[in-house]
């Protein structure tokens, strides 16, 4: 191959920084945004769904209540996907 790659003029993008979490027990791959890849993170066994709320609210200067409604989803969202588990 040769010349010189070039994006096209009709595409945009964007850089995020992103999360990718890999099943090994489905060997799937899941890739989260920012906000469920620190939800992610935060889900280690020792935070409460609150604890979770709280911290990302500091984090992301966002009310706990606008932020409660995004974290159960996601929280719910992960748990559907078999890659957290509620204690």
């Amino acid at each position: 191959m040769t010349g010189k790659p070039m994006k096209k003029k009709e595409t945009t993008s964007e850089k995020v920084e992103l999360t990718l979490v890999y099943d090994r027990r489905t060997n799937q791959h899941h890739i989260l945004n920012d906000t469920a890849g620190r939800i992610w993170e935060l889900s280690d066994g020792s935070h409460t769904v609150d604890d979770i709320v709280r911290e990302m609210s500091g984090e992301f200067r966002a009310s706990e209540d606008a932020l409660r409604k995004d974290v159960m989803r996601t929280v719910e969202d992960l748990s559907k996907l078999g890659i957290i588990i509620m204690e």
